[in-house]
């Protein structure tokens, strides 16, 4: 039963780092802005307006495609985008937010008294040469806002967190990653 247990256990790693090795080599063998590019020139849009508090890249019927949300404080809704691999905009939706989105908010209003923006967050994580960021998203959990983003090189995906309030790294637990 044991061998069975970590046979499957290894079959199951060694899929998800095939899906990790394969993201990552198509990111990298792109002719296209990286991710992290097509964060800075969407934060640079809306500057002034709107607060990212959600990054994500998908790959849909063979495209690569990135949902971002952004929170407009000042009309008090959401602003979802769907943007195309070099950064084009395909599809623009406003949302009033829902009662479970308050810690978006909350962290959103941070990030803007701060003077942070999620791509700076994200550079501040960003380390290694080759890293793809794949996702970025704003959380408040336990008293304490952060962002917590994906990311993906050829050995993998991981995950890093920070503080809003500190600006220092969070550990992470490893359930989920």
């Amino acid at each position: 039963m044991k061998k069975l247990l970590l046979l499957s256990f290894l079959f199951i790693t060694s899929i998800s780092i095939a899906a990790s090795t394969a993201v990552f080599d198509k990111l990298h063998q792109a002719n296209a802005p990286s991710p992290q590019s097509i964060l800075q020139k969407i934060e640079n849009e809306y500057a002034k307006k709107a607060v990212v508090v959600e990054f994500e890249l998908e790959f849909e019927h063979g495209k690569t495609t990135y949902e971002v949300t952004l929170y407009q404080a000042e009309k008090h809704r959401f602003i979802e985008l769907l943007v195309d691999q070099q950064g084009k905009l395909i599809e623009l939706e406003y949302d009033a937010p829902e009662i479970d989105e308050q810690e978006e908010i909350a962290a959103a209003t941070l990030m803007s008294q701060k003077g942070l923006t999620m791509q700076g967050l994200v550079a501040q994580l960003d380390s290694p040469a080759h890293q793809y960021l794949l996702e970025a998203q704003l959380e408040q959990d336990m008293g304490i806002t952060y962002m917590v983003a994906t990311f993906v090189t050829e050995q993998g995906r991981h995950k890093k967190a920070i503080d809003l309030a500190t600006g220092k790294d969070l550990p992470l637990l490893r359930w989920g990653n």
